[in-house]
C-alpha cells in the first residue's frame, strides 16, 4: 500500500463526510429543479406569484410535518437506515413532479418531496456529530451543508439545459434519477464508525477518545424535556429568522432574475449559478476559521459565535442588492450574501450538534430546523403576496434585518445557558 493511500485509508472519516456531501448535492439537486423552471411552469400551467408561493410552502409545510419525526427515527432506528429510506421516497416524488398538470399537483408533489428531504439535514449533522471530533466539526460540518450548495450550482445549467432540449418534465425525470444511483453508494460505503468494515483501529480509537474528552452543553433528555430548554428554544427562533434566507434564494432566485433583471431561461442556466458558487467559499473558509480558532484555545462556543456575528452584519448589504441598476454589481453582492449565509449556517449546525449529548443531536436539530420551516413557509406565502403589489425591494430590505436580530438573540441564549 502505497504512503498516499495509507493516509487517506487512516481517515475514513473525510470518506465519510465526502458521501453526505454527495447525498446533500442530490437533495438539493432535486429540490431546485422547480426554482430553476419556476418562469417555464408559469406559463405553461398557467399560475402567477402567489400559487408559487403555495406550491413553495407545500414543500417547507411538508418539511415541518417531517420534523416532528424524523429526529427520533434517526436517534432510533441510525443513520444508514432512515437517511436510505429517505432517499428513495424524495427521488420518486422528485420524478412525480414531472406527470403535474397544474399548480395544485405540482404542490402535492412538493409537499411529498419536502417530506422526504426533512430527514437529510438531521441525519448528516448526527453522522457528523458521531464520526468527527470537534476539533476538525466546522470545516466537516460546512462541507456537507455545502453539499445543498453545489446542488443548487449544478442546478441551472443542467436543469436548463434538460428542459431547453427535451422539455420541462426530463428536468426533473433526470434529477430524481441521480438519487437511486447515490442509494447503491449510501448503502454500501456508509456505516457508523463502532461498525464500520474498513475503519482502522487506531482511527476508531481516536475518534472515540476525542468525542469522550467533550462535554456538551445539555447532557442527554427526551424530545419534550427539550423542548423546554431555552437554549433549544434560542436555536429555534434563531432559524425560524434565518433559514428564510436560504429558501429565498432558492425558491425565489431564478425568478428575481427573470422578472426583475429581464434573463431568459438560457440566461438563467449561464448565469444563475454563479452567486451559489461563492457560498462554497463562505461555508467551508467560516467552518474552518471557527476550527482555527477553537485549536488556538478558544472555547467552541465562542469561535462559532465571532463567525456567525461577522456574517450577520453582511446581511443587510441585501437592501444594497435590490436597488443597484448594474446587474453584474447586484449578482455579485448576492454571492457577498450566501457566502455570508453559508458561514452563518456551518457555524450554527456545528454549534447546534456541540450543544447536546451525541444521542440528542438528530432530535435537536430536527426540532430546530422546524423553526427553520415555519419561518420559510411565512416568508414565503409573505413573499408571493408582495412582489405582485410591491415588487423585490421590500423582500430583499426585510431579509437584511434578520441575521443581526438573530445573532443577539442566540448570543443571549448562549451565553445565559453556560
Amino acid at each position: 500500500m502505497t504512503r498516499a493511500a495509507q493516509f487517506l485509508r487512516s481517515r475514513q472519516r473525510w470518506w465519510i463526510v465526502a458521501l453526505l456531501f454527495v447525498v446533500a448535492a442530490v437533495n438539493n439537486l432535486d429540490r431546485q429543479a422547480l426554482s430553476v423552471l419556476a418562469g417555464t411552469l408559469k406559463k405553461e400551467l398557467g399560475f402567477g406569484n402567489v400559487e408559487y408561493s403555495y406550491v413553495t410552502s407545500s414543500f417547507l409545510a411538508a418539511y415541518a410535518l417531517g420534523y416532528l419525526f424524523c429526529g427520533r427515527l434517526i436517534d432510533r432506528w441510525g443513520v444508514k437506515l432512515t437517511l436510505a429510506a429517505a432517499l428513495v421516497f424524495w427521488s420518486l416524488a422528485g420524478m412525480l413532479h414531472a406527470a403535474a398538470i397544474g399548480w395544485v399537483s405540482l404542490a402535492v408533489c412538493r409537499f411529498l418531496l419536502g417530506l422526504g428531504e426533512s430527514f437529510n439535514s438531521p441525519a448528516g449533522v448526527k453522522a457528523v456529530a458521531e464520526w468527527i471530533p470537534p476539533r476538525e466539526r466546522g470545516l466537516c460540518m460546512a462541507v456537507f451543508s455545502n453539499g445543498n450548495i453545489f446542488g443548487a450550482i449544478i442546478a441551472p445549467p443542467l436543469v436548463s439545459a434538460l428542459a431547453i432540449h427535451f422539455g420541462w418534465p426530463w428536468g426533473f425525470i433526470v434529477t430524481g434519477l441521480a438519487g437511486f444511483g447515490l442509494f447503491v453508494l449510501w448503502w454500501r460505503f456508509y456505516e457508523h464508525p463502532e461498525r464500520h468494515r474498513t475503519i482502522t483501529v487506531e482511527e476508531r480509537t481516536y475518534i472515540r477518545e476525542q468525542l469522550a474528552a467533550v462535554a456538551p452543553v445539555v447532557t442527554r433528555q427526551s424530545m419534550w424535556s427539550l423542548l423546554r430548554n431555552p437554549l433549544c428554544l434560542g436555536f429555534f427562533a434563531a432559524r425560524f429568522l434565518t433559514d428564510s434566507t436560504s429558501y429565498f434564494f432558492s425558491f425565489w432566485l431564478p425568478d428575481y432574475l427573470q422578472n426583475s433583471r429581464g434573463f431568459s431561461l438560457a440566461m438563467i442556466g449561464l448565469i444563475a449559478w454563479i452567486p451559489f458558487l461563492a457560498s462554497d467559499v463562505g461555508g467551508p473558509g467560516g467552518g474552518a476559521l471557527s476550527d482555527f480558532l477553537v485549536r488556538r484555545g478558544w472555547k467552541s462556543k465562542r469561535a462559532r459565535l465571532t463567525l456567525m456575528g461577522f456574517a450577520a452584519v453582511l446581511m443587510p448589504l441585501a437592501a444594497v442588492a435590490v436597488r443597484v441598476e448594474t446587474t453584474w454589481v447586484a449578482i455579485a453582492i448576492i454571492a457577498v450574501l450566501l457566502a455570508a449565509q453559508s458561514c452563518w449556517m456551518a457555524n450554527q449546525l456545528t454549534l447546534i450538534s456541540e450543544s447536546v449529548a451525541r444521542e440528542n443531536v438528530g432530535t435537536l436539530l430536527a426540532l430546530t430546523a422546524l423553526g427553520g420551516s415555519l419561518g420559510g413557509i411565512i416568508s414565503n406565502l409573505v413573499t408571493g403576496r408582495v412582489l405582485d403589489t410591491f415588487g423585490y425591494v421590500p423582500v430583499f430590505t426585510g431579509l437584511g434585518a434578520l441575521h443581526v436580530t438573530a445573532f443577539l438573540l442566540l448570543w443571549w441564549v448562549v451565553r445565559r445557558a453556560t
